[in-house]
């Protein structure tokens, strides 16, 4: 029976995200916050990949970190340094928009590559106060 299962596509795409997990999410989770587009707090980070960008080699920290696709603003900038906290930015591609993800958005990822929340507008007050209210710190700064 398995066979005649994995003869359709969509059923063999349906089994890869049951056994890889990739249907798994937080949403809902008090770790998650905000949503823009399809992207919501809670998600998996999705996949870029072009020829020279993959953002998922980053995840490879395991630990707190911001994504911008495009243009990161001087003040989410200053908060990165100023907590620690990795900042990548990378290069708006077309590609980025067929994955879900919004030019200029950041993104506060968690140590395991889920969104923890999504900052619409790219600045940095709702990071601020999402870092300060759950009292989150990378762990590279952690003594």
């Amino acid at each position: 029976m398995l066979p005649l299962l994995f003869a359709y596509k969509p059923m063999r795409r349906v089994l890869y995200r049951t056994v890889s997990q990739t249907n798994v999410n937080y949403r809902g989770s008090f770790l998650s916050e905000g949503y823009l587009g399809i992207v919501r707090g809670g998600d998996r980070l999705p996949w870029v990949k072009t020829t020279d960008i993959d953002n998922y080699a980053s995840l490879t920290a395991l630990d707190w970190q911001v994504h911008v696709y495009g243009e990161a603003t001087v003040d989410l900038r200053r908060l990165c340094a100023g907590r620690s906290l990795k900042l990548q930015t990378f290069a708006w591609r077309r590609e980025m928009a067929h994955a879900g993800l919004r030019r200029d958005a950041a993104y506060l990822l968690r140590p395991d590559g889920y969104i923890a929340m999504v900052e619409t507008d790219g600045k940095d007050g709702h990071i601020a106060a999402y870092l300060h209210t759950r009292q989150t710190a990378p762990m590279s700064g952690l003594p």
